[in-house]
């Protein structure tokens, strides 16, 4: 028997927190960025539900806290979220890479069912805003008798 989801106000406020971030968000950050208060464990709940039917992925960071960022192009029976995690160590951001990850030759007996890729580094926005310190700290020490 088919399951009608009902279309409720958290689930509502929770996707439209999700659909307006730049990335991956952990239960605190989207908590934080619904307008009104809403119950921690409604909160849990819809997002458990969102990633049961395909809608959002989990993501395990290094320190094993989960974030959550929509999917595309998934199902309730099968995720295609076989992307790499980008974890930007300044910002503190994850984004999902849209590459897929390469597929990895098991030895034999061995069947993947989930792959994860997280990577850590800086983004795009802070290695540029890097570069540009460390050019104007180089520039100023270069004017600087020592």
């Amino acid at each position: 028997m088919d399951k009608k989801r009902r279309n409720t106000k958290a689930k509502h406020l929770i996707t439209s927190v999700l659909e307006n971030s730049n990335s991956a968000l952990c239960h605190e950050d989207i908590e934080k960025q619904i307008p009104e208060k809403m119950d921690r464990v409604t909160i849990y709940r819809v997002l458990q539900g969102f990633c049961d039917s395909g809608k959002v992925h989990k993501i395990i960071s290094e320190d094993g806290k989960t974030y959550y960022a929509l999917c595309h192009n998934c199902t309730e029976e099968k995720h295609q979220d076989n992307h790499p995690h980008f974890h930007c160590i300044a910002c503190d951001t994850i984004t999902c890479i849209e590459e897929p990850v390469a597929p990895q030759t098991l030895p034999h007996g061995y069947s993947a069912v989930v792959v994860a890729s997280y990577i850590s580094g800086y983004c795009q926005k802070c290695s540029s805003l890097m570069k540009t310190v460390l050019l104007f700290v180089l520039v100023f020490a270069g004017q600087n008798d020592f």
